[in-house]
C-alpha cells in the first residue's frame, strides 16, 4: 500500500513541477499579448465556468468513498453499480452545464457591461468550456475510479503531457497572431486528450461490464457531501465572483496575477494529497485505528513543516515576482504590499487545515462537518462584500483568511471528539513551531530587500530568503519533532544506500 503511496507522490509532485513552470509561463505571454482587461475577463469567465461544479453537490467525494470497500474486496459487481451510477449522474450535470453556459452568454453580453462586444464575449467563454463540458460528460467518474484504486500516477502522467503539448501550441498560435479566442479554443481541443485516454484506460483495466448495469443509484448517502461541495467551491470562487460584481476586470486581473504562483503551490501539494487520501481511507475501511493515528501524526508534523517553509518565502518573494512578471504591462498597477500578505495568509491557512480535513473526508464523515463548512462559506461572502467595497483586493483576501482560519480551528476539534482521539496539545504543539518559525524568519529577514526589478536581482533574493527560511524552520521543527524528523532522515539514508 505505501510502495503505491510513494509512487502517487512522486509522479505527483513531478507533474505539478511541470505544471507550475508551464502556468507561470503562459499567462503571462496572454497577459503581454491581449493586455490586462482580457486577461481580466478570461480569468472572470474561467471562474464563473467552475461554478458549475456546484452541481456535483459534493457526489464526487461520496463516489470515491464508496469505491474503496469494493475495490479492497475486488467486488466487481459493486465497482460497476458504483461506477454506472455516477456516470449517470455526471451526464446529467454536464447536460445542465450547457444550459448555465447559455445564461453565461447572456450574462457577460448584456449585464456584466464591458469593453467588449457581444461576440467577442460568447465565441471566449465556448472556446473555454469545451474541455469543462468533456471532463463532466465522460471523464471524472474515470479520474475517482482511479484516484480510490490508488492510481492518481495515471492521471498525473496524461495531464503533464497535455500541459506541455498546451504551452507549445500556445506560444505558436501567439506568435502567428492568433486572437485569444483561437488560443483557448485549441487549447481546450487539447484537454480532451486527458477524459478519453482516462477512458480507454479504465476500460482495459477494469472489468465494469455497464451493460449489465440496471440504472438503479447505489451510491449510498449521496447527498451527505452537497452542503461541503457547494460551500467548499463558493469559498473557493468567490474572490473572483465579489471582484467581478463589485469592482473592475483589472483588479480581477491583478487579484489572478498574485494568486498564479499561489495556486499553484495550492495544487502542487493538493496532488500529494489525492494519494493519502485514499491511503487513509484503506487503513480506515480496515478499521487500523492505530496505524492512522501513527501515521497522522507524521503527516500533520511534516506536512506543517512543508507548508510553512513555501509560504514564509512566498510572503517575502511574491511581491517582487509580481513586480517583474508584469514589468512592461503598464495597463494597471500592479504593486499592493497588503493585499500580498493577506493572500498568501489566505492561502497558507487553508493549506494548513488540509491535514485535519483529509482524515474527515477519508473517513467518510461529510454530513456530519457540513455545518463548518457553511459557516466558512458565510464568514468569506459576508465579510468580502463589506470589505471590498473601500479595501478592494486586501478585503477580499482578509475574508478569505478569516474563513480558513476558523475552518481549520473547527476540522481539528471534529477530528478530535469524532474519529481519532488526540489530544489538543498536538494541535498547540504545531502551532507553537509554526508561530516560533514565523517571528524568528522575520527577525532575521526584516532588512532584507530586492533592490533592482530583474529576474536575475529575483532568483538571488529568492534563493537567499529561501536558504535562510529553511535553515530557520527545519532547525525549529527538528527540535519540537525530533523522533519524526531522524526517523525521516534515516529512512532516506537507507533507500540511498
Amino acid at each position: 500500500m505505501k510502495r503505491k503511496l510513494v509512487i502517487n507522490n512522486v509522479v505527483s509532485l513531478i507533474s505539478q513541477f511541470i505544471t507550475v513552470v508551464c502556468g507561470m509561463f503562459l499567462p503571462r505571454l496572454l497577459l503581454s499579448a491581449f493586455g490586462s482587461t482580457s486577461y481580466g475577463l478570461m480569468s472572470s469567465m474561467s471562474q464563473m465556468l467552475s461554478c458549475i461544479s456546484f452541481l456535483d453537490l459534493g457526489v464526487g467525494s461520496i463516489v470515491q468513498t464508496s469505491f474503496y470497500k469494493p475495490l479492497a474486496k475486488q467486488d466487481n459487481v459493486g465497482i460497476r453499480n458504483i461506477y454506472g451510477s455516477a456516470l449517470k449522474y455526471f451526464k446529467t450535470i454536464a447536460r445542465i452545464f450547457i444550459i448555465y453556459i447559455i445564461f453565461l452568454m447572456f450574462y457577460y453580453s448584456f449585464i456584466n457591461q464591458n469593453d467588449f462586444s457581444p461576440l467577442y464575449n460568447i465565441t471566449l467563454l465556448v472556446a473555454l468550456s469545451i474541455s469543462s463540458f468533456a471532463q463532466y460528460y465522460f471523464g471524472i467518474c474515470n479520474q475517482l475510479l482511479l484516484n480510490a484504486d490508488q492510481k492518481v500516477y495515471i492521471y498525473q502522467i496524461i495531464n503533464s503531457i497535455t500541459v506541455i503539448l498546451n504551452l507549445v501550441l500556445s506560444i505558436i498560435l501567439i506568435n502567428i497572431g492568433c486572437n485569444i479566442q483561437i488560443v483557448k479554443l485549441f487549447s481546450s481541443l487539447l484537454y480532451l486528450i486527458r477524459p478519453l485516454y482516462l477512458s480507454l484506460y479504465v476500460k482495459k483495466h477494469f472489468n465494469l461490464d455497464l451493460e449489465n448495469y440496471d440504472g438503479k443509484n447505489y451510491i449510498r448517502n449521496q447527498w451527505s457531501g452537497m452542503i461541503q461541495h457547494i460551500t467548499t467551491a463558493v469559498t473557493d470562487s468567490v474572490d473572483t465572483i465579489v471582484l467581478t460584481s463589485f469592482s473592475t476586470l483589472v483588479n480581477v486581473s491583478i487579484y489572478n496575477i498574485y494568486v498564479l504562483p499561489l495556486k499553484h503551490i495550492k495544487n502542487f501539494l493538493n496532488s500529494v494529497i489525492v494519494g493519502y487520501k485514499s491511503f487513509f481511507g484503506k487503513l480506515l475501511a480496515e478499521e487500523k485505528y492505530d496505524i492512522v493515528e501513527s501515521e497522522f501524526d507524521k503527516f500533520e508534523s511534516i506536512f506543517h513543516f512543508v507548508i510553512l517553509i513555501l509560504f514564509l518565502i512566498v510572503s517575502k518573494v511574491l511581491l517582487p515576482f509580481v513586480l517583474v512578471y508584469t514589468k512592461g504591462v503598464n495597463d494597471a498597477n500592479y504593486a499592493n504590499y497588503a493585499f500580498s500578505l493577506w493572500i498568501t495568509s489566505a492561502y497558507c491557512f487553508n493549506l494548513l487545515k488540509i491535514p485535519y480535513t483529509t482524515i474527515i473526508f477519508s473517513a467518510g464523515h461529510f454530513k456530519e462537518t457540513q455545518l463548518y463548512c457553511f459557516i466558512e462559506c458565510l464568514i468569506n461572502i459576508v465579510v468580502s462584500i463589506i470589505l471590498v467595497i473601500n479595501y478592494g483586493l486586501v478585503g477580499v483576501a482578509i475574508g478569505t483568511s478569516l474563513s480558513t482560519i476558523y475552518r481549520m480551528i473547527a476540522s481539528v476539534y471534529y477530528l478530535k471528539r469524532n474519529i481519532i482521539n488526540r489530544s489538543y496539545k498536538h494541535f498547540i504543539k504545531v502551532l507553537s513551531a509554526d508561530l516560533i518559525s514565523l517571528i524568528t524568519f522575520y527577525l532575521c529577514t526584516f532588512n532584507i530587500n530586492m533592490t533592482e526589478l530583474s529576474v536575475f536581482s529575483w532568483v538571488c533574493f529568492s534563493t537567499i530568503i529561501s536558504l535562510i527560511c529553511i535553515a530557520i524552520v527545519s532547525l525549529i521543527f527538528v527540535v519540537f519533532y525530533r523522533d519524526i524528523f531522524l526517523l525521516a532522515i534515516k529512512k532516506g539514508r537507507n533507500k540511498l544506500n
